[in-house]
């Protein structure tokens, strides 16, 4: 493909020339200028043989080469009726001196090429002799200085240009300048295990310009330079570490034999004890245990749990860093296991390995768990009965006080509104009265459903205590509930998140009770709500009926944090939160989840790490089909 191309070049060249002899005869002629001037009705060969017969164009071009022969000079003209600038030039300076006729810009094109080819002789001279420093066993300070100055000749302007190179708070080159704001600046930074240790500077004046392939050449030769040094600094760690490689191994062979004491001693301990005891180096490689089937070869996590990976929380790596017992429950395949790691230290006080000894606790966490679990339900009653005697007071005194004031308002409004005849610009609350009468009714009938849904929350503690049949006779419309009783929850999810409602239309309406299923649908908008913490949030309410298996579908959907196994297996137990520092109870899916098994549902619940949770309500709808069927009967 080079040599293609370079032929080309010449052709290119050598079609766009013609050749005049001392004499001022044509000896060469190419194709493409013999056809320009041909077609401006020159004729080349002729152009300096008869004056007499000479078109205008054609004395120009013999004038030209006149003077050119005469001064020994070349010079640039054009012709009239020609779209081509032309040049002629002198060779051979010596008594057979020749005129060459060139086109212009085929001459300008073959001096830029010239010119690049030169800088690129330069650029792998440059790093040619840079390899060549590198190379070199010199100290590298004296290598540095060396590079800087190599760099330089290799730039297009070396007079005006300097190279400074620093590296590890040292600075190679010379800088014979005081202010770099007369300076242009290329800047490459030298990476030694992808960290930046120094950079190589070249300062330009201001008038010229750095080339593109300069920009390219101090890449390649930062990346020699950061390469060599890492390399060198690699040889002398190596060195370092193979020296000590060497002690350690000179002290192993003295402790061989101890150690071939200490193990015999004890094997006979160990094979006394029922659990399974290991001893493991750093590597969590086994050098030691008490079981056949463990043996003293491969690793701990894989001999004692068959895992492929240490385990997440490891007490024997926090042993050998800290040189304290260390202790973690670990739970496996429905099993629970304590691995307790003791520290075996040697002759110099270190950690040398671990012994860990593991022991089968899955009997006893079951009964501890069942033991707790009774407990916690057995205080749930007092506490219950507490909170529902403090809360219900001033809920009562509420919703007393608060139809006194709607009945007032009642009374109120005509004496208002014939004061307000006489003063339209009457306000009350800073809002024109207008307003004010409009909204103040809505507002009374907020509180007043406010009060009585902390009444209906109260009595929900009060049946989580004690088992309450309640009433579920009542109509259910699941999407009239997401429609217009949501108005508090609605403000409270959009401060967090964007809100999207879609209700199948076709959901039909189920036996149960009003104020429990909208009790669900807010601790589930509120719980999807707070597990988002990103401001993109999105919670989504939808509800969907399944003719197949004859379900009413209640879906709420968030693209929060998630969650894992553990929680979710723990989601709708009593007083489980994850947002106790937020002044969660753990109460609301827990009293969510005994509503709907009251409609002899259940609640599924997916959930992905840091994509989001999905909690699926489905009711039976079956209920309103029975409730028909025993009325008739």
């Amino acid at each position: 493909m080079i040599g293609h191309t370079n032929s080309r070049l010449i052709y290119e060249l050598v079609d766009s020339i013609i050749i005049f002899n001392v004499e001022n005869s044509v000896v060469f002629q190419g194709s493409e200028i013999k056809a320009i001037l041909t077609s401006a009705g020159i004729n080349p060969a002729d152009v300096c043989l008869n004056q007499n017969e000479l078109n205008k164009n054609s004395k120009l071009i013999c004038k030209t080469i006149s003077e050119v022969r005469a001064k020994l000079a070349a010079k640039n003209f054009t012709i009239p009726e020609v779209d081509h600038q032309f040049i002629a030039f002198p060779v051979n300076l010596n008594d057979e001196t020749e005129i060459i006729l060139a086109l212009r810009d085929k001459v300008a094109y073959i001096n830029a090429i010239e010119h690049d080819l030169a800088e690129r002789a330069k650029e792998l001279e440059c790093l040619y002799n840079i390899t060549r420093e590198l190379d070199t066993l010199k100290p590298l300070e004296n290598v540095f200085d060396d590079i800087t100055l190599i760099i330089k000749n290799a730039f297009q302007y070396p007079p005006n240009t300097n190279v400074v190179l620093s590296i590890d708070n040292k600075t190679y080159g010379y800088r014979d300048f005081l202010s770099e704001n007369n300076y242009k600046i290329l800047e490459e930074k030298l990476y030694i295990q992808d960290n930046a240790h120094g950079s190589i500077k070249v300062y330009l004046d201001n008038e010229y310009e750095f080339l593109k392939e300069e920009h390219h050449l101090l890449r390649e030769v930062a990346g020699k330079v950061s390469r060599a040094v890492q390399k060198r600094k690699e040889r002398l760690s190596l060195e370092k570490q193979q020296h000590i490689l060497k002690l350690k191994n000179e002290k192993l062979i003295q402790l061989t034999e101890e150690c071939s004491e200490r193990r015999q001693r004890l094997r006979t301990f160990f094979n006394a004890i029922s659990d399974p005891i290991v001893v493991v180096d750093r590597d969590f490689n086994i050098s030691m245990s008490n079981k056949d089937e463990i043996g003293e070869s491969g690793k701990c996590y894989k001999k004692l749990f068959n895992r492929e990976k240490k385990c997440e929380v490891c007490p024997t790596e926090h042993t050998f860093k800290t040189a304290k017992n260390g202790v973690h429950e670990l739970s496996d395949d429905g099993f629970t296991y304590t691995l307790r790691s003791y520290p075996i230290f040697d002759d110099n006080g270190e950690v040398e390995s671990v012994l860990e000894v593991c022991r089968d606790v899955t009997d006893r966490k079951v009964m501890e768990t069942q033991l707790n679990q009774t407990s916690k339900l057995a205080s749930l009653g007092k506490l219950v009965a507490g909170v529902a005697h403090e809360i219900n007071n001033p809920n009562t005194f509420i919703l007393g006080n608060m139809k006194i004031v709607s009945e007032a308002y009642e009374d109120i409004f005509p004496i208002l509104d014939k004061y307000y005849k006489e003063n339209p610009e009457l306000k009350v609350a800073r809002l024109p009265y207008e307003v004010f009468k409009e909204n103040i009714k809505v507002l009374v009938g907020d509180m007043i459903n406010g009060a009585n849904r902390t009444k209906k929350i109260v009595g929900d503690l009060r049946n989580f205590a004690k088992k309450d049949e309640g009433d579920l006779n009542e109509k259910v419309d699941l999407n009239h509930i997401i429609n217009n009783h949501l108005v508090l929850t609605q403000k409270h999810i959009k401060k967090r998140a964007k809100l999207e409602i879609d209700l199948d239309d076709d959901v039909p309406i189920f036996i149960g009770n009003n104020q429990k299923m909208e009790q669900v649908l807010i601790n589930l908008s509120i719980n999807a709500t707070e597990a988002i913490d990103h401001d993109s949030g999105l919670v989504i309410i939808a509800t969907r009926y399944d003719k197949n298996t004859n379900e009413i579908k209640l879906i709420i959907t968030d693209n929060g944090s998630g969650m894992d196994d553990t929680t979710r297996r723990q989601l709708f137990d009593p007083f489980f939160t994850t947002k106790r520092d937020r002044g969660g109870t753990g109460l609301g899916l827990s009293i969510s989840y005994g509503i709907i098994e009251e409609l002899d549902g259940h609640i599924d619940v997916e959930s992905v790490i840091n994509e989001g949770t999905t909690f699926t309500v489905k009711i039976p709808a079956k209920r309103e089909i029975e409730n028909e069927k025993n009325s008739s009967n």
